[in-house]
This record gives structure tokens, sequence and C-alpha cells, in this order.
């Protein structure tokens, strides 16, 4: 299951939209999709688990939610390089100064010529 935010409910209609960060547009949602919470309980701010219809996707049609559910995980948020300096990945000062050596050598059908 995906993770993202609601970022508009429209109580009226009875739909939705979910953002997330792993894709480029929001995801619609109807209430009847939303299991184990009521309807009214969702706002905007709140944090959900849900699946995308892939037939959908599929046929380059807008993103929909298959099942909704409020988030039982606890919030999360993204790293930065600046929060955690020690799990930026170091490379080794010499890793792309040094020509492999197999380069260097000379073919030995070309020396008999």
């Amino acid at each position: 299951m995906r993770i993202g935010q609601v970022v508009k409910v429209i109580p009226e209609k009875k739909i939705g939209f979910i953002h997330s960060e792993d894709l480029h547009e929001d995801v619609f949602f109807h209430f009847s999709k939303v299991t184990k919470v009521g309807t009214l309980d969702l706002q905007e701010g709140d944090e959900v688990e849900y699946e995308i219809d892939e037939l959908a996707k599929l046929q380059k049609q807008r993103l929909q939610a298959t099942s909704v559910r409020r988030s039982v995980r606890p919030l999360a948020m993204r790293l930065q390089p600046s929060d955690a300096p020690e799990l930026k990945a170091h490379h080794h000062p010499k890793a792309r100064r040094r020509r492999p050596t197999w380069r260097d050598k000379e073919d030995p059908k070309q020396e008999d010529v």
C-alpha cells in the first residue's frame, strides 16, 4: 500500500484527493472506497494508506484509489543529507581516476603482423 496525505475533501460530492510524494499528480478517491474509518473522519492533512486502480493507470486515465484507510503507521519524514551526514554515501577518492588495467595491454594478434 502507498502512503499519502489527504489534500482536499469535498463532503457534498463525497470525494477527495490524496497527495503522494512518489506520484506526479493527486489520486482521486470516493468515500465508498474508505475502509475502517467513518467517511466524515477523514480531514485534510490526514495520513492515509491507499491502493491505486491499476487498470485505470494502464489506460492512462486519472489516478484513482481502490481502497483508502487511515494510516496506522507512525508519522515518518524523509531524511535530508544534512540530517544524518553519516548516512551519506562517500566514494573512494580514486574511484574513477585510474584506468582499467586491461586497457593498457596490447593485443597479441597485432604484434605478429
